[in-house]
Order: C-alpha cells, then sequence, then structure tokens
C-alpha cells in the first residue's frame, strides 16, 4: 500500500503516441482493485491546463465534462470509440465533480485531484486502498517536465509501436473518419518524442517505465508482471490479462474496425502486407537511428530514401504534404522543435 504517500500524490500518467498502445495498456490495468483507473483520455496537461488554465476553473470543469474525450464518463457523446458506459452512473458522477470542484474547501485542490476523488467515491472506492491513480493522455509525453513539476512523486507508463505499424493505423484511421487532417510527418516526430523518452526512462532522468506494443500483445503476462511491479501493486494475473473499461469487457479499438475477443497480435507485423516500399522508407528516413535500439530493424537502403522521401503517403492531401515536407526539412536542418 502506498500508505506514505497523500492521495493527490499516487499520480501515474500513461503517455506515448496515438494507437502505440496506451489504451489496450490502461484497460489491463482498468480492474485491479489496488489501482483506479480513469478509462477516457482527458488532455489535462495538454489543454485543460495549457489553454484552458487562465481561463478559470469554471471553463476547465467545461473543458473536461463538454470536450475533452472524458465527456462521455458525464453523458457526452463518443468522438469516434463507441464505448457503452450505461451501468455507469454518469448524472451521479458529474454532480460530484462539479460539487467538489467549487466546494471552498477545495479551492487550492488540484482539478485532476478532484476529479479522481469524485470518481473514486462514484464507484464506491476508498481512497486508502488506492496505490495509483492512472490518467491516460497519449499526448502527456509533450508535458513530462510539468507532471513532475506538479506530481513530483508521480510514476509514467510509456508505450511505444513499430513506427512502420504506426503509419499503417494512421492510413487505416484516416481510410475510414475522413479529417482530411492525416500528417505522415506527425506520424514519425511523435514517434521520435515516444522514442526520446523512452532513452530518458532507460537512463533514469524521468520516473518512467517504457512498454512495447509488440511485447505486450505477444506475451501479455510478462508485459504486465513487469508494469505491475513498476507501480508496486501484486500481479492479479485474470484481471490484468482482461481488458475493461469501468469493469466491462472492452474489446479494442482497432484502426481497421477488426472486431476481437480478447489480446491478439494480429497487428503487430500487418504494416509488413499494408505499407508500400515508399511509405516503408519515408518511416525509416526519419526513425531508423533509434528504431533498432527498440528492437525494429529497418528494412530498406538508405541510399533510395531521398525517392521514398519526396512521394506523397496514402491519405495525405496536398496541404498536409507541404507541410510534412517542409517539417520534414527543417527538422534535418535545425533539428525537431520538441524533443
Amino acid at each position: 500500500m502506498n500508505e506514505s504517500l497523500p492521495f493527490e500524490q499516487r499520480a501515474c500518467f500513461a503517455a506515448g503516441q496515438a494507437k502505440s498502445g496506451t489504451t489496450l495498456l490502461i484497460a489491463l490495468l482498468d480492474g485491479h482493485p489496488q489501482l483506479l483507473v480513469l478509462p477516457e483520455e482527458t488532455a489535462y496537461f495538454p489543454t485543460a491546463l495549457n489553454k484552458y488554465g487562465r481561463a478559470g476553473r469554471r471553463a476547465q470543469l467545461n473543458y473536461l465534462t463538454r470536450q475533452a474525450l472524458s465527456r462521455v464518463l458525464f453523458g457526452g457523446l463518443p468522438e469516434w470509440e463507441k464505448v457503452d458506459y450505461g451501468h455507469f452512473p454518469r448524472a451521479e458522477f458529474g454532480d460530484r465533480f462539479e460539487g467538489a470542484a467549487f466546494d471552498p474547501k477545495n479551492a487550492d485542490k488540484d482539478l485532476l485531484v478532484i476529479m479522481f476523488e469524485a470518481y473514486a467515491a462514484t464507484l464506491g472506492r476508498p481512497l486508502e486502498s488506492i496505490v495509483r491513480w492512472i490518467e491516460k493522455t497519449p499526448a502527456n509525453r509533450r508535458f513530462i517536465p510539468q507532471i513532475v513539476e506538479r506530481f513530483p512523486h508521480s510514476k509514467i507508463l510509456l508505450t511505444i509501436r513499430d513506427p512502420r505499424a504506426i503509419l499503417a493505423a494512421q492510413i487505416a484511421l484516416e481510410k475510414t473518419r475522413k479529417t482530411r487532417q492525416f500528417s505522415a510527418y506527425y506520424s514519425v516526430s511523435h514517434w521520435l518524442q515516444a522514442a526520446r523518452l523512452g532513452l530518458r526512462a532507460e537512463a533514469g532522468e524521468i520516473p518512467a517505465i517504457m512498454t512495447r506494443y509488440e511485447d505486450l500483445v505477444a506475451d501479455p503476462a510478462r508485459a504486465m508482471e513487469r508494469v505491475c511491479d513498476y507501480l508496486g501493486i501484486r500481479f492479479e494475473r485474470e484481471v490484468v490479462l482482461t481488458p475493461t473499461k469501468v469493469g466491462k469487457l472492452w474489446l479494442g479499438n482497432s484502426a481497421a474496425e477488426r472486431d476481437f475477443t480478447g489480446i491478439s497480435s494480429e497487428r503487430a507485423r500487418s504494416w509488413e502486407l499494408e505499407l508500400t516500399p515508399d511509405e516503408i522508407g519515408w518511416v525509416e528516413w526519419h526513425c531508423r537511428e533509434l528504431m533498432a535500439h527498440f528492437g525494429y530493424e529497418p528494412r530498406l537502403e538508405w541510399r533510395r530514401f531521398a525517392s521514398h522521401w519526396a512521394r506523397p503517403v496514402r491519405q495525405e492531401r496536398p496541404k498536409q504534404y507541404i507541410k510534412s515536407r517542409y517539417y520534414s526539412i527543417r527538422d534535418k536542418l535545425l533539428g525537431p522543435r520538441n524533443k
């Protein structure tokens, strides 16, 4: 038990890159009796604090309950993935959260902590039973210094996945969602951000552990035992090998809209059949220096990368094509803006 730390300092944040396994990881932790896992993203650091912080608590609360992906826990509509939260008392959660947020005695308390306390109360979970509470937003990767400053005793769960598989997943998502905003550049730049965090975690520079998506789906028991050990909780095999959201079985959010009945390694290497040589070349041109370190061996010869770099990636619109190549050259000449 984490009795030496007050509840607000028992924080844990999941971070990585979209489609790198962050959602699966926290779904496997959802049912653990020593954890309190919020199943939907709050974008607390990226947006609630950094965009709405100066606007005040009301603006922040409205964002968390009406705009962020966490809005579905308060009765809001989902953006993409449809998860049934009918078994969860969403109105009660909203009332508890708002009441506590504007209680004068909580005026100086962090709003995210209040949200988790309200969530625990709604579930009937005593705070003393919780070793760690977990918030997952992939973009947390960009706010590690702020996270550690605000929650100095926090732990961080990082995920990483073969960047070629990431690009294949992003192409599939754009094909089904048609956002018209797909960026080949962000696919590789976000991976590089996560990879550099992995190096810092290995060096002990940040309080984090890195989990490869491929390891998680190939041998989930071994991967989850390692995560449980890092979090200081019991490894309860049957619990942490069953993905759930608020206790209800969760069957995944495949970019290709596949239905699964459990943890599946089917998508781990499907990029080999889905990507063209030019698309593989685009990824490897940007990521090859760090790929091998994380077990992702490049496939193509370096001398052909110029032609791969120039050709458009599927689902990439002209505006995004121009921006991606501009940012790519800028990073190569000046270095990435966010390491």
